[in-house]
């Protein structure tokens, strides 16, 4: 076997080889270490404290934060591929402050959103529409008043004596 058919046979060998090279590149293939990413705390230290008044308030839940709306809703069976995918865009990279859930039950009783000067209502209240139509409720703690102890206990108390539905989940707040 001469040079030459040894270069043609290798030929297809490298051609495979060297795509399969692009291709890593392209799809973020040479790792992760690679990639311009920073770590970031999960909660303001805002989100904290509030997080502690809820818990506190609610010593029958359990509270979850910054929650992805992906992971507590979906789209609705039936719909065609697309359209669910299309759907599930709307809403799977969002995020949910506090997700209250009843210990004993699992179901989730209710969502709380912190607003703060970041808030736009036009945006909150599609929001609120969109977690509404998977059924769920959403209280809103308003900017326009800094997160105490107190105050979440009250916008808790509220919301309870507001919506009876809420009561099933366990609705008690823990008044100190």
């Amino acid at each position: 076997m001469g040079n030459a058919d040894l270069i043609h046979s290798l030929l297809p060998v490298l051609a495979i080889l060297g795509a399969v090279l692009v291709l890593k590149g392209l799809f973020g293939g040479f790792g992760a270490a690679t990639l311009p990413v920073r770590p970031m705390p999960l909660m303001t230290p805002t989100e904290r404290r509030t997080f502690g008044y809820i818990e506190d308030a609610l010593p029958w839940a359990r509270i979850h934060a910054q929650v992805s709306m992906g992971a507590i809703m979906a789209p609705k069976a039936g719909l065609n591929r697309s359209k669910a995918t299309t759907v599930r865009n709307r809403f799977s990279s969002k995020r949910i402050d506090y997700v209250v859930e009843d210990r004993a039950s699992g179901a989730i009783v209710m969502l709380i959103e912190l607003d703060d000067r970041s808030h736009r209502a036009e945006q909150d209240a599609r929001r609120d529409r969109m977690t509404g139509a998977a059924g769920y409720f959403t209280l809103r703690l308003p900017a326009s008043e800094k997160p105490t102890a107190h105050s979440v206990r009250r916008h808790l108390a509220a919301a309870f004596d507001l919506q009876p539905q809420l009561q099933a989940g366990g609705g008690r707040v823990r008044h100190h």
